[in-house]
Parts: structure tokens; C-alpha cells; sequence
């Protein structure tokens, strides 16, 4: 008896349990789909290649042969576009252009020809435009060397962490050919072999916002107008008028590049304004300024002087009379009449706080 009554009740709990199945059968039943859900192939390793007011967007074909489209959403799909796939090929790559400047986050669907859609695949990025445009700095030029036949451009910092990863140089070469050469941001020193004569040149900067980026972005050309500094290893002085005794005190001192050497004259055997040497700096160059150096802390230099310029050292021309900050280190500049062509050129000391004068260095900017 207790076996039938045990046998009873699992009968009712058993047809329990298939009531219950068989409702939960009818409420998820409106949500079957028969067959299944067919999903295509899915963009593989997508790609957002940054632009000006552009983008493209790129990304591997996959190994799904019923793929016959894609679409690809952005703007919270509220803008989008169709891109037709190709039987043959392995990337797939789209440019969607006059994307206003900011960063967008894209969708993309694939399609088969019965409209089966695959997992969206969201990828971010960038379009640029003026603001971007408008940060870019120009790559400064610190000092422009000419040797005899050659320039060498020294460069300042340049602003790789918004891009900058290039600098073009625009110039005429001695056959009257304009030329444009770039040179990589990682370079210090730059040399141009082939400037014409009497030319300058201008330069600008090169910038990627990213590594991917399909369009770059250049600042605008800026003249080197500062004069190209004139390279003293091939300087002589011919002429000089006293040099006190010991090495440390050599009128050469004043042309060798180091404002902590020095020229001191001859105490008790010059005085004002009859302190002078004269360079020769082995070739015709067409002088556009000086800078004078104090030596390095000594406050024993002149405080006016005169400059003269000659093209054979025979015939001179005066081209002025400077005051000069003797209680400063920095160089001085000075600019001097345009068009002075000279070979050498002679400094004269005129007045001073003592009888001597002291100078730590000399350097003069110009062109070929």
C-alpha cells in the first residue's frame, strides 16, 4: 500500500512537470526562428586610417565567400554608407569623406545576398581639419652655417608629441632650379651642397597626426631672413695692433668660436681708439651683421666701436660706429648696410673703460 501511494504521487509530480514545460515551451516559442539564425562572416582586423575631414576605413576580407556587401554606421547610425565586396582581393577599404573634425565611432555590418547580417564590429577614430591646422608649429632654425661652398642647417626643437615628423627645405640651386628637400624631425643638422649664390631659403613642417593618417598636414613655408652665420675655420687675422704677452691673451682667440677665450692688447703699449685687427675670411660674401662676445665675465671690453668692410683689403668702407653692453655675456648683434660685399673686415675699439681692451669673440652672417 505504501508503494502504490508513493507510485500516486510521483504520477502527480511528474505531469507537474510537463505542465510547466509546456508553458515555458509556448512563451519563448514566438521567438524561435526556424532553421536557426545565419550570421555572415564578421570584418576582420578593422582600421581607422585618420584624414583631413576624411577617413578610410580598411579591413581583411575573411574567408566567408557569401559576403556580397557591408554597411558601415556612424553618428549613432544616423549616417551611413554601402560598400560593395568584391569576389577577388583581400583587404576591403572605404573612404568616407566631409566628416566634420572630430573623433566618430564606426559600425560595421556585412551582408550575403539573401540579407543576412553579421556581429556589428565597432572601431573609433579621428577626422582633422582646421583646429588641428591651426596647432601646428613650424620647426624653428637656431643658426644656418655657410662654409665655402654649403650650408648647414641647425634645427630647434620640432613638435613630435602633435605629429611633426618632417621638415622640407624649398630653395633655387646653382643651375636657377627650385628644389625641395625633406629632412627627418630625428636630424639636428641639415646640409644643403647646392645653393645658389646670393640666395636664401625657406622652410616648413611636415606633420602625421598619427601613423595611419592618409593626408598630411604642412605649416607654411617661412624665409630664413636671419643670414646665414659665416663659418670662421677658414678666418685669418692679418693685421692686428697688440696682443698683451702669453698664450692666453692671442688676438686669434677673437675667431676661434668660444666667447671664453680672449684678445687682450698690450697694456702700456696701446690705447684708444688705435685697438684693431683685421680678418680675412677667404672668400667674397655679402655681410648682413656682426655679433660681438665679451669674454665670458670680464667686463674689461669697449664700450664703442667701428666696423669697416673691403673687398681687397685696399679700399674701405665705414659701415658704422656701435655702442657695445660690456656688462653682459650674450652676443650683440648688429646689422650693417645691405649689400656689403666684402672679403675682410676690420673692428676697431674706440673707447673703453681702461687704456687696453679686452674681447672674448667675434662672427659675422651673411651670404655667399
Amino acid at each position: 500500500m505504501k508503494k502504490i501511494g508513493c507510485y500516486i504521487i510521483g504520477l502527480f509530480f511528474a505531469q507537474g512537470v510537463f505542465t510547466s514545460c509546456k508553458k515555458m515551451d509556448r512563451t519563448y516559442e514566438k521567438f524561435v526562428v526556424p532553421g536557426g539564425i545565419t550570421y555572415t562572416g564578421k570584418a576582420t582586423s578593422p582600421v581607422v586610417h585618420t584624414g583631413r575631414n576624411r577617413v578610410k576605413i580598411s579591413w581583411l576580407r575573411g574567408a566567408d565567400p557569401n559576403i556580397t556587401n557591408a554597411k558601415i554606421f556612424w553618428n549613432n547610425y544616423t549616417d551611413s554608407v554601402k560598400v560593395d565586396i568584391p569576389a577577388n582581393g583581400d583587404t576591403i577599404s572605404y573612404i568616407i569623406s566631409n566628416l566634420p573634425e572630430k573623433t566618430y565611432s564606426f559600425i560595421i555590418k556585412t551582408y550575403d545576398a539573401a540579407g543576412h547580417a553579421s556581429v556589428p564590429v565597432e572601431i573609433f577614430g579621428a577626422s582633422y581639419g582646421d583646429v588641428y591646422q591651426g596647432s601646428l608649429l613650424s620647426r624653428p632654425v637656431d643658426e644656418t652655417i655657410l662654409d665655402t661652398d654649403s650650408i648647414a642647417i641647425k634645427w630647434g626643437g620640432a613638435d613630435i608629441s602633435n605629429g611633426a615628423y618632417a621638415t622640407e627645405v624649398k630653395y633655387i640651386n646653382s643651375l636657377g632650379q627650385e628644389q625641395i628637400k625633406r629632412f627627418p624631425v630625428t636630424e639636428a643638422t641639415s646640409g644643403i651642397k647646392d645653393l645658389k649664390a646670393g640666395t636664401t631659403y625657406e622652410y616648413r613642417t611636415v606633420y602625421l597626426p598619427d601613423s595611419l593618417s592618409i593626408d598630411t598636414f604642412y605649416t607654411g613655408f617661412v624665409k630664413e631672413n636671419k643670414g646665414f652665420l659665416l663659418n670662421q675655420k677658414d678666418w685669418q687675422i692679418i693685421d692686428f695692433s697688440t696682443q698683451h704677452p702669453g698664450d692666453e691673451n692671442l688676438v686669434t682667440h677673437v675667431i676661434d668660436g668660444n666667447p671664453g677665450t680672449r684678445w687682450h692688447s698690450w697694456v702700456g703699449n696701446s690705447s684708444y681708439p688705435y685697438h684693431f685687427f683685421t680678418v680675412d675670411m677667404g672668400a667674397l660674401r655679402t655681410i648682413t651683421s656682426f655679433k660681438l662676445y665679451r669674454m665670458t665675465g670680464d667686463d674689461r671690453a669697449c664700450d664703442t666701436f667701428q666696423m669697416l668692410v673691403s673687398a681687397d683689403n685696399i679700399t674701405w668702407t665705414d659701415v658704422g660706429t656701435f655702442n657695445f653692453n660690456r656688462t653682459i655675456d650674450d652676443g650683440q648683434s648688429y646689422n650693417i648696410p645691405p649689400g656689403s660685399r666684402a672679403r675682410y673686415f676690420k673692428l676697431i675699439g674706440l673707447t673703453g673703460p681702461q687704456s687696453y681692451i679686452v674681447l672674448g669673440d667675434i662672427s659675422a652672417y651673411g651670404m655667399q
